[in-house]
Parts: C-alpha cells; sequence; structure tokens
C-alpha cells in the first residue's frame, strides 16, 4: 500500500492508503455527506507518530487540513481518473 511523508507547518505526518476494509464502510457516505466522507477518511488515513490521527483532526487549522487532504486523495487513489484505452 502506499504511503507518504510530510511535514506541514513543522510537524510531521506520514499519509497511509486506506485498506478496503477501511474504505467500504466509509464509502456509504460519499453520496450522502461527501464532506464527512473526507473528514473520516482523513482521520483514518492521516498518521502521527505511527497512530491514526482520529480526532485530533477537528483541532487542526484550516491550511494544514488543505495541504494534507490533497495527499490523502491521491495516496488513497480516489484522485485517479481512468484513462479509456484506445
Amino acid at each position: 500500500m502506499k504511503t507518504k511523508e510530510l511535514e506541514v507547518n513543522g510537524k510531521k505526518y506520514t499519509v497511509k492508503e486506506p485498506s478496503v476494509g477501511v474504505i467500504f464502510p466509509l464509502m456509504k457516505l460519499m453520496d450522502k455527506d461527501p464532506q464527512g466522507f473526507q473528514l473520516e477518511l482523513a482521520k483514518a488515513t492521516i498518521y502521527v507518530d505511527g497512530a491514526p490521527i482520529g480526532d485530533a483532526l477537528l483541532e487542526m487549522g484550516l491550511s494544514e487540513y488543505m495541504k494534507l487532504i490533497s495527499e490523502v486523495v491521491s495516496v488513497s487513489g480516489l484522485g485517479e481518473a481512468e484513462v479509456p484505452n484506445d
């Protein structure tokens, strides 16, 4: 599974690709509550000191969150468009 280590505002984070067991229960939120889906995905995939950030994410500043969420989408494979074969 993919991982990406990065530093944002002097803090070290690891973004880890979610397993199927993590992502499938969250997928029911995608259509009903896209922001909730994004938030729960971030809580599960952003790691600090080897553990998921969880609810501590809610205390994070928006500018820090925005830098991390783009990596969450990328590492999770949710930002990849399928290219048709010609």
